[in-house]
């Protein structure tokens, strides 16, 4: 299973393919507004949504979480056109950086990598809905 990774640094979201920040040049930054926010669900797979078309976003514990392996929270974004399901641990911290309007884009990695930083946020599951 994939999942995406996200770190935080200096008030910086650093999306990537492996590594820290500072490591790898492979990172998405945003230090300013983002016009758009990106889903890169895997190599040949993106999804953006403008900005403007956010409608609300609601971070909440899952409810599935009884069970062991799964995430302990759920961030729901809802844009005009589509609501973006993650589920995963630590997703505070993106609906602050959502809120501050400079969350610009979230990668898709291997689950292998959930245990590097405990304290970043951590993206298990990202499901994509368009609103018919």
């Amino acid at each position: 299973m994939s999942a995406i990774r996200v770190f935080i640094i200096n008030e910086q979201i650093y999306c990537g393919e492996t590594k820290c920040p500072g490591k790898s040049k492979a990172n998405t930054t945003a230090g300013k507004y983002c016009a758009c926010i990106q889903f890169h669900l895997d190599e040949h797979h993106r999804h953006g949504f403008n900005t403007s078309q956010l409608i609300e976003y609601r971070l909440e514990p899952n409810p599935d979480a009884e069970d062991k392996n799964a995430p302990l929270q759920k961030l729901t974004i809802v844009f005009s056109t589509a609501d973006v399901l993650l589920l995963g641990s630590n997703l505070g911290l993106l609906a602050d950086k959502l809120r501050e309007n400079d969350l610009a884009s979230v990668h898709v990695q291997p689950k292998r990598y959930s245990g590097i930083d405990r304290n970043a946020p951590f993206v298990t599951v990202v499901k994509i809905t368009p609103i018919k």
